[in-house]
């Protein structure tokens, strides 16, 4: 088998990068980020400089553990470089106050087979994040893997449509990023073997997902689902696929473009998942309240899940699921769960087609 295999979200995980929260800065404001915090918005301080140390100390203990579980499952787990956020970062087109983080491989990097794509990504704080990655890139280039990196944008402000002060935003009526030039995050998409879903969002657009198909060729289709939701950012929380024939959707964003009837017609059961217990302020505010969903098949009958999700637990126990509780609130502010914050390099498995109708 390829060093680089993976073609879905659930056969059984081999090789894994896990993310790292060190070196971490809270973000400086962007146009990418004024449909939650529009211009001169008094909601959040943009700070731009290095997360304070022992909140990154509590997430990377967090990470190390999850790490450590991994390894006992018998899978192989690697980390990214450790990069300094809290520079800044400036091009011809623009500068901002410093970088995020390294903690979601899973927005960077999309692998389909034995291919590692490097996603173009649409914040400028996240513009030098592949650097993190390059010596383990490298690693798997030189067995074997094939490495390709999607045009990098230039991001000056021709590709947004920064929202004002006041008003309610949804980018579905008027989306955040126009089609000066391909965008997508590797998270926009939840893989399916031959079929691809992506979700139209706050750093995807439709340039991007043609690039990505025209890239892939024939064998691959992409199809656009969407979802009602104003401000949606990546898949993993709202259309979850756990293994053939099942996936978890989210109750609270219907999907409005009928795309849903596809896996209906092809007898894929859809279950609603519960929305996280965290609900209400810190640490929830730094992720979506279903980040609940945002969970790791190791296999088609394995999944971790945060320890304290008790309603998902019992959900994923209920659909003959082994779970592994762990423990990751603490890495929630640098971005998401142990979907997010994973890259899965190699699952044991094949090249296959789960929408017979088609």
């Amino acid at each position: 088998m390829n060093v680089v295999n993976s073609w879905n979200e659930w056969d059984p995980l081999q090789e894994v990068i896990v993310g790292s929260a060190r070196g971490a800065a809270d973000i400086g404001y962007e146009p990418s980020l004024s449909p939650y915090f529009p211009p001169g918005s008094s909601g959040r301080a943009f700070r731009g400089q290095a997360v304070h140390q022992a909140v990154v100390d509590d997430a990377e203990r967090q990470l190390d553990n999850f790490a450590k579980l991994l390894e006992r499952r018998g899978i192989t787990v690697r980390r990214p470089d450790p990069v300094e956020q809290s520079i800044p970062v400036k091009t011809p087109d623009w500068e901002v106050a410093c970088g995020h983080a390294i903690a979601c491989p899973r927005d960077l990097l999309l692998v389909i087979g034995n291919e590692i794509i490097e996603a173009p990504m649409a914040q400028r704080a996240r513009y030098f994040e592949f650097r993190a990655y390059r010596t383990l890139l490298k690693n798997y280039f030189a067995q074997g893997a094939r490495w390709t990196a999607a045009p990098k944008p230039l991001m000056s402000d021709a590709l947004y449509q920064e929202c004002g002060p006041g008003g309610a935003f949804d980018n579905a009526s008027t989306p955040l990023l126009t089609e000066f030039e391909p965008a997508f995050d590797a998270a926009c998409f939840a893989r399916c073997g031959r079929d691809i879903f992506w979700q139209p969002d706050l750093v995807s657009n439709t340039f991007g997902a043609d690039w990505l198909q025209r890239h892939l060729g024939p064998d691959f289709r992409i199809h656009r689902i969407t979802f009602r939701e104003p401000t949606p950012t990546h898949i993993d929380t709202t259309l979850v696929p756990v293994r053939p024939g099942l996936t978890l959707i989210n109750p609270d964003r219907p999907c409005t473009n009928g795309l849903l009837e596809l896996f209906k017609t092809n007898d894929w059961q859809l279950v609603p998942a519960p929305p996280s217990v965290r609900t209400g302020p810190a640490p929830s505010r730094d992720v979506s309240n279903w980040i609940s969903m945002n969970i790791l098949m190791l296999d088609e009958r394995t999944a971790i899940v945060e320890h304290s999700e008790k309603p998902m637990i019992d959900l994923m126990r209920s659909l003959k699921c082994e779970v592994i509780p762990c423990a990751f609130d603490c890495v929630y502010p640098f971005g998401g769960s142990f979907h997010c914050c994973t890259a899965d390099i190699c699952r044991e498995g094949t090249l296959q087609s789960y929408f017979p109708s088609l």
